[in-house]
């Protein structure tokens, strides 16, 4: 009597399978872990220009603080702080000064058509009935201000609050994150910032006043 001997049945297609299992690990990573990778740059890039906008807000309120308050010669200043964002990366530390110069222009021109630089204080309650008439202006004055009212001192602390529109450079994830705060955030100031593809910074600086301030640089502008 013949024995038939049971043989097993062979495996089917194991190489199809790990394909399969290949695949579907790239989708997941390409939909899943990719885009929180490109957030987290994002927001990090983000983060880092906001160090770089507060000191600029410093510096551009430190150089009204001599300069009367002048709008112009603020906004010249705050370019000038922002200019770390506009310089590319050089490998020996050294930038040449045409391209610091063209990253000045940059940033300049940014700083007139894009960013918003408003003094948040001294306010024109705050100065009513304080101004002076010197060399032709109206002016709060500064001299002897530890011997002047307390309304006067008050009126002397420059406060500026800087909006500066950062480009949002990271791919895929800087434009919907644009479209996102489109559609919740209806500030207008930001609406220009989102309507070119950046994002809002915003930072505030208080300094002491040391020359007068002229009232003309309070109107809104």
């Amino acid at each position: 009597m013949r024995t038939v001997k049971a043989t097993s049945r062979p495996r089917c297609c194991p190489a199809r399978g790990a394909g399969a299992t290949l695949i579907e690990f790239a989708l997941v990573l390409l939909l899943g872990v990719l885009p929180m990778v490109l957030g987290i740059l994002q927001i990090a890039a983000l983060l880092v220009a906001r160090n770089t906008v507060n000191l600029a807000t410093f510096l551009a309120a430190r150089q009204g603080a001599i300069a009367n308050a002048d709008r112009g010669a603020m906004r010249r200043e705050l370019a000038r702080g922002l200019l770390p964002l506009y310089v590319p990366a050089a490998r020996d530390g050294q930038v040449p000064a045409p391209v610091a110069l063209r990253a000045y222009a940059s940033a300049l021109e940014d700083v007139l058509l894009l960013d918003e630089l408003q003094i948040a204080a001294p306010t024109g309650a705050q100065v009513e009935g304080l101004t002076q008439v010197r060399a032709g202006r109206s002016v709060i004055p500064n001299d002897a201000l530890e011997y002047r009212d307390r309304r006067t001192q008050e009126a002397n602390v420059l406060t500026l609050v800087v909006t500066h529109c950062h480009p949002l450079v990271v791919p895929f994830v800087g434009s919907a994150l644009a479209e996102l705060l489109t559609a919740i955030d209806g500030d207008a100031i930001d609406q220009r910032c989102y309507a070119r593809g950046r994002a809002p910074l915003r930072a505030r600086a208080s300094v002491v006043m040391q020359s007068d301030l002229w009232v003309a640089s309070l109107a809104p502008r």
